[in-house]
């Protein structure tokens, strides 16, 4: 329901917008729709010492849709100033080795099951899924006709959060590293509830026209504030979200 409402909210903005696209100097404005698909990770930086190998990682389908606005300064459109509005979804799969995990799981199998909040060593699997509102900052440069530049900051509304996965094949220590051995033969985690509602970083990218109104863009975005906050005990260290996007822009 949440995807729906985010699509209907992006077409009802395009719609509002279009007039005043209209109304703009041609000379000074530009104004594109962008798509693409974010690939990347949700990953702590550095690797901490609790991850001990990393089995697998998968890329999920990362949809990014949204329109950009850039005002240039100067006669010959070199530099300016571009932002706008972006629905994006940043997400992976991925399954490590772990030891010494703190987190708080919910034991289906084993010696014992209930919910137990320690450290855990074994497999741990994790699925992340999050969507957010964002709006960039950018600088603008255009040093050829076929290609520009673009570099600044970008901020983050959260609308759609999933941050889940499994434990087995290892053992919780109750408490920390000499509480009581809990066999875990298979266990669950959902840290959905607890993501921070914003995220915040730096983006850069480059367009490269195809055409006239179409271009191949690729954009890097690198987080600075972690997913979670501080106060936060289910995952021990910070995660950041760091994707790189890969698209066409349209412009009006």
């Amino acid at each position: 329901m949440k995807n729906k409402h985010t699509i209907i909210l992006l077409i009802g903005l395009l719609f509002l917008t279009n007039p005043l696209f209209a109304q703009t100097d041609n000379a000074k404005w530009t104004h594109e729709i962008r798509i693409g698909l974010n690939l990347g990770g949700t990953a702590p930086l550095p690797l901490p010492a609790e991850i001990r190998k990393i089995n697998s990682f998968t890329a999920q389908v990362n949809p990014v849709i949204g329109i950009r606005s850039t005002r240039w300064f100067e006669s010959n459109n070199q530099w300016g100033v571009s932002s706008g509005i972006t629905i994006d979804y940043k997400g992976m799969n991925t399954s490590a080795d772990v030891k010494y995990w703190h987190t708080d799981l919910v034991v289906g199998e084993g010696d014992q099951t209930g919910r137990f909040t320690g450290t855990f060593s074994g497999r741990n699997a994790t699925k992340v899924k999050n969507g957010y509102f964002t709006i960039p900052v950018l600088a603008s440069y255009r040093p050829f006709a076929n290609w520009r530049f673009h570099a600044g900051g970008y901020f983050s509304w959260i609308h759609t959060s999933k941050f889940s996965g499994t434990a087995t094949d290892g053992y919780i220590r109750e408490g920390g590293p000499t509480g009581d051995r809990i066999t875990v033969e298979n266990s669950i985690y959902d840290f959905s509830d607890h993501l921070k509602d914003i995220d915040a970083g730096i983006m850069a990218g480059a367009n490269w026209n195809l055409t006239k109104r179409i271009a191949a863009t690729g954009e890097l975005t690198w987080g600075l504030v972690p997913i979670f906050p501080a106060d936060f005990k289910g995952v021990s260290y910070k995660m950041y979200n760091i994707y790189f996007s890969l698209g066409l822009s349209y412009q009006l």
